[in-house]
């Protein structure tokens, strides 16, 4: 035993000095110290990267929907000079259905419904007639169709004036809703909660804490109302200001009120499209018609890339007038890998496009991360050619060869070998 714990010793001493020896090159110790700064320089970047990422769940709606199913985040941005209504979105949305139909894109499959079980779901619900209403009605249950499978929304800006008692902020930022927009947008509430499509009356409204204490004082005014166009709407929520330079430069340096579409079609004025006028009531009242610029659609996105192209062919439009962006991978590696190729024709648009505060955050902070990614593969590259440099300079310098190191993995398998068997034998004997 002392033989082979003398054997262990001598090989410590030999490591030891081996390391004392490799260190003691000054020239070498400073080029190490710079390829580890290098290294964590690029971790720190990539948390960095990360971190920005993080700051935008508008645009990572397709991994909330589902982690079963591959989904896609898809917008669909219009030019200013195409008059989109109400029923033009309607059109694209049965479109995107059909085309979601022929691509194979099913009930049964994303929903893992038996198709048996599905088909014996299928009711045929008669209208209520007007006597019966109030009257206690079967639960009729709901049967799951294509338009369960995605969420959308679509919206347009514009300016408002809100009223409180005496006060009054004028021409205020306003972004017109429609369909599941706090689904794709998980705006932070600090009190209250979202309005609904499904209201009826489309008076609800939610508003900024900025606006909130400009108007009340207080962020605490879930339920007040206010008078927008003379006609009341009452707030459901109040939601959380974001800060910072690209925030404030993509428009988010004024409040916004969000309401329904058809408020501010009615009450407001619309800035992000071509609108016309059109009668509302025998009295004269108006209201704006088209001005939707945006539409966004959390879908399935079966094959990579399909769900962008069903949504740009659905839109019936030509390229020139219609801009389709796929959210789902736009921060990835090579998503961000291209923007640094087209560094210096990005900022080239031809289209007359109204982009929402959201999309500028967004294409804002891909020049971030390209800026981010560029240092990061400096770094990369840099302890790449050393690390080859150094190799290849170990190997032209070589006092070692192939025959020699084979001969010395044989002998220190043969040492190994020996002491475990003699140790086996020691057991034996104890």
């Amino acid at each position: 035993m002392k033989l082979f714990n003398h054997e262990i010793k001598i090989d410590k001493q030999n490591i030891l000095s081996a390391l004392r020896t490799f260190f003691a090159n000054k020239k070498r110790n400073i080029i190490l110290i710079i390829l580890v700064s290098l290294f964590v320089i690029n971790l720190i970047l990539g948390a960095v990267a990360n971190h920005i990422t993080s700051l935008m769940p508008e645009m990572a709606g397709a991994d909330r929907w589902s982690t079963e199913h591959r989904m896609a985040q898809v917008s669909l941005f219009f030019t200013e000079d195409q008059m989109v209504e109400t029923e033009g979105i309607k059109r694209l949305e049965y479109n995107i259905e059909k085309k979601l139909n022929d691509a194979g894109v099913t009930v049964e499959t994303y929903l893992d419904i038996d198709p048996e079980e599905l088909s014996a779901k299928q009711k045929v619900v008669e209208t209520i007639k007007i006597e019966d209403m109030g009257n206690e009605q079967e639960p009729v249950e709901k049967v799951p169709t294509i338009s369960d499978l995605y969420a959308s929304c679509y919206s347009a800006q514009g300016i408002v004036s809100i009223s409180f008692e005496d006060r009054t902020a004028e021409n205020i930022s306003a972004i017109g809703v429609g369909g599941d927009f706090f689904i794709i947008h998980p705006l932070t509430l600090v009190n209250g909660t979202y309005f609904s499509d499904d209201n009826l009356m489309r008076d609800g409204i939610v508003i900024d804490e900025d606006l909130a204490w400009q108007l009340f004082g207080s962020s605490n005014i879930v339920g007040e109302m206010v008078t927008i166009g003379g006609v009341p709407h009452y707030i459901t929520g109040v939601i959380h200001k974001d800060r910072g330079r690209i925030r404030k430069a993509a428009g988010l340096n004024v409040s916004y009120v969000y309401l329904s579409y058809d408020s501010l079609a009615r009450y407001g004025d619309i800035l992000s499209g071509k609108t016309a006028t059109q009668e509302v009531s025998e009295e004269g009242d108006t209201m704006l018609t088209g001005g939707i610029n945006c539409y966004e659609a959390i879908m399935p996105n079966p094959v990579d890339g399909i769900a962008a192209k069903i949504v740009k062919e659905s839109a019936g439009v030509d390229d020139r007038y219609i801009s389709v962006i796929d959210n789902t991978a736009r921060f990835s590696f090579f998503s961000i890998l291209k923007v640094i190729r087209e560094f210096g024709t990005r900022s080239m648009w031809g289209k007359p496009i109204f982009y929402p505060y959201w999309e500028n955050t967004a294409r804002g902070w891909e020049d971030v991360l390209a800026l981010l990614l560029f240092f990061r593969l400096i770094c990369i590259g840099i302890i790449v050619i050393s690390i080859t440099v150094w190799i290849v300079h170990l190997y032209r310098n070589k006092k070692w060869t192939a025959r020699g190191v084979l001969q010395y993995i044989l002998d220190k398998k043969y040492d190994f070998e020996s002491r475990r068997k003699y140790n086996e034998k020691e057991k034996e004997l104890l």
